[in-house]
């Protein structure tokens, strides 16, 4: 395994940029450089940058395709009309017009959806522009990351598989905040490479600034970042350790700042003058933040989601912790090429192990420094989600970025392995016979998704394998390249293809809109059999069009000014009447079990002609498996009229007006 090595630890530390005997063209003025933003910077290949814009444009299409024709999300979507339409419910993430209650969520990705609505028009595509940027964004950054770790085709390898993760994909058509979430964390990565480079505490605070940010996003999942980066910073920053502690304790507290100023905000203006904190049972915003979206997650507080009944699958209920990564609602979304990124983990480290760090240069520090980092980035997140009882499919997310990394090292390494010949060669076409093998048994588990997709991923494998195997058998001698030398270059193409083509499938599977990556549970292709199950036993209580259209028409044609003309128990279904422009109060929250309101204030707003009607649900109405908040429906029943031209088995809308 020594050419192994050897073959990859030149690839690992070098630039990859070829010598030329070309005289050097004149240096372009800054100017004619911003012009030219195609050309690649100083330093790396032409093709470089002209090859990761196209990548980025592809992905582009593929992401945007018809996205103005997807749904918007139930709850999410109404939230964001409201929010587009008012600046002090942006501010306060706001899901109805009267400022009655917030998301459960910190609104850091609806404040940009919200804006993008209120500059474009409230639309499926503008609320869904945010995402879609982030998504391609991403892209871009994981290759400067990665281009800084492995040189640019390693570069340009892993911004490819990570635009061709179906996740990733699915992800980019919808309001779901994790988009936003893995854009800023890859932001952080990249000041954090910085950092490791100079030593310099200026940007481990701009990383600190970006993790502060992605807690706007995703609240405590973005802190994970600091056990990542932090980790890695101790082991390779070229300061001592008491300045490399000190360095990330002012990182943590700016980055705490930064996380923390609309909880604090929220937390410090008197319950009475703002909403009510929705996901929380005790209308605080540090409950909701830390409790309901934290550690409920793990069963470890009470004050939110584990006393709100929303615990459970698919977080533990598919088999044991430790095989995650390999369930069905994991794998297709992500895990297509784990042999790659396998190869890739222990070619990172077989390449740059050895001498110690206090003896090494900047860029072999940078790249074993990204090596852990990205070892920790994959073990960090598959541990949180494999703990926690509530996992979503979507939450795979943050794993793409190191598979793809790792990936990309990974096919660079053996490309370069295979080139220079000898027993290393034959490594690539193993690898690409066990990633065909592995593709055409995950595609196998969904035989009504693309049946031709395992027998062609085989196929394509076996084609891949032949032109490998006939390029290394031309040689004259280990060492010698393939004659002809286009060979070596078509069984490369071929393989590629072999590699991508399960991916691909899935990702373009979005753009029909018809699959399950919806607004809800977005994902590529089919659900897993874990996710069917989970949809079929657990349906949305949303009402029928036909009869929001019904009631709304009513609602308006007999309003006589209250402030709110209806309540409904339920946010995503008040939603349904706050996008045909009714004002609904939302009682219940996203769970329809959190105490927005009180029975007694109820009373106080029939009393003042403020709450015209009340909607209940009916027996035949599918929900959610924990009950409801009682306290407004047993105060409807005893003090409004049911109307009977609207009482029937799904729902009864009650009269609350006092004569």
């Amino acid at each position: 395994m020594s050419a192994y090595s050897a073959a990859m630890s030149d690839q690992i530390t070098a630039t990859a940029v070829e010598p030329s005997s070309a005289p050097p063209e004149p240096e372009p003025s800054p100017f004619a450089r911003r012009a030219q933003f195609w050309r690649s910077p100083v330093g790396q290949p032409g093709w470089a940058r002209p090859s990761l814009l196209l990548l980025s444009v592809a992905a582009t299409v593929v992401y945007a395709w018809k996205v103005g024709h997807m749904q918007l999300h139930l709850y999410y979507g109404p939230g964001v009309k409201t929010m587009s339409s008012s600046w002090s419910a942006w501010l306060f993430g706001a899901y109805d017009p009267q400022l009655a209650t917030t998301f459960d969520k910190v609104p850091g990705t609806f404040w940009l959806q919200a804006l993008s609505a209120r500059v474009f028009g409230y639309s499926s595509w503008a609320v869904l522009l945010p995402s879609l940027l982030a998504s391609v964004a991403a892209i871009l950054l994981l290759y400067r990351i990665a281009h800084r770790w492995a040189g640019p085709v390693a570069g340009l390898a892993a911004a490819g598989f990570y635009a061709t993760t179906p996740i990733v994909a699915a992800l980019a058509r919808t309001q779901i905040p994790d988009p936003l979430l893995i854009v800023l964390l890859l932001a952080a990565a990249a000041s954090w490479q910085s950092a490791v480079d100079t030593g310099r505490l200026g940007p481990l605070l701009w990383t600190g600034v970006w993790v502060g940010l992605a807690f706007q996003a995703k609240m405590a999942q973005a802190w994970l970042a600091w056990l990542i980066f932090g980790g890695a910073y101790l082991v390779f920053a070229p300061t001592g350790w008491g300045r490399r502690i000190g360095q990330l304790g002012e990182a943590g507290v700016l980055s705490a700042a930064v996380s923390l100023v609309w909880v604090v905000a929220m937390s410090l203006i008197p319950a009475s003058s703002r909403p009510w904190i929705d996901g929380s049972v005790d209308n605080s915003v540090w409950s909701m933040a830390f409790g309901y979206n934290g550690l409920n997650r793990y069963a470890l507080d009470n004050t939110g989601a584990e006393a709100l009944g929303i615990g459970g699958p698919p977080g533990r209920s598919e088999g044991p912790a430790w095989l995650y990564l390999f369930r069905d609602g994991v794998v297709p979304q992500i895990g297509w090429l784990y042999p790659l990124a396998l190869v890739g983990l222990i070619a990172g480290y077989r390449a740059l192990g050895g001498s110690p760090v206090v003896s090494l240069g900047r860029s072999v520090r940078v790249a074993r420094a990204t090596c852990l980092m990205w070892t920790l980035w994959l073990g960090v997140h598959t541990v949180a989600f494999a703990a926690s009882v509530k996992a979503h499919t979507f939450y795979n997310l943050a794993l793409a970025p190191a598979l793809a990394a790792l990936a990309g090292v990974g096919a660079v390494a053996l490309w370069t392995a295979y080139r220079s010949g000898g027993p290393a060669q034959w490594l690539l076409p193993l690898t690409v016979a066990v990633t065909a093998w592995w593709g055409s048994d995950v595609a196998g588990r969904f035989p009504n998704f693309a049946p031709w997709l395992p027998v062609a991923v085989v196929a394509a494998g076996a084609v891949a394998v032949a032109a490998l195997t006939a390029g290394a058998l031309s040689r004259r001698a280990p060492g010698d390249p393939a004659r002809p030398p286009a060979i070596a270059g078509a069984a490369g193409v071929v393989a590629v293809a072999a590699l991508l083509l399960a991916p691909v499938t899935w990702t373009l599977s979005v753009t029909d809109n018809v699959t399950v990556s919806d607004a809800h549970r977005p994902a590529a292709g089919p659900p897993s059999r874990e996710t069917a199950t989970i949809l079929s036993g657990r349906l949305l209580r949303m009402l029928p069009a036909a009869e929001v259209d019904r009631i709304t028409a009513y609602v308006k044609a007999t309003d006589t000014g209250e402030r709110y003309p209806l309540a409904v128990q339920w946010a995503p279904q008040a939603g349904q009447f706050l996008l045909r422009d009714v004002v609904t109060l939302p009682v219940g929250g996203f769970t329809a079990q959190v105490p927005t309101i009180s029975p007694e204030r109820l009373g106080e707003l029939a009393s003042l002609g403020q709450l015209r009607y009340a909607l209940l649900d009916g027996p035949d109405m599918k929900g959610k498996p924990t009950p409801d908040y009682s306290g407004f429906a047993v105060w409807v029943r005893g003090n409004c009229r049911a109307l009977v031209e609207f009482t029937q088995p799904l729902y009864t809308l009650y009269d609350c007006r006092r004569n």
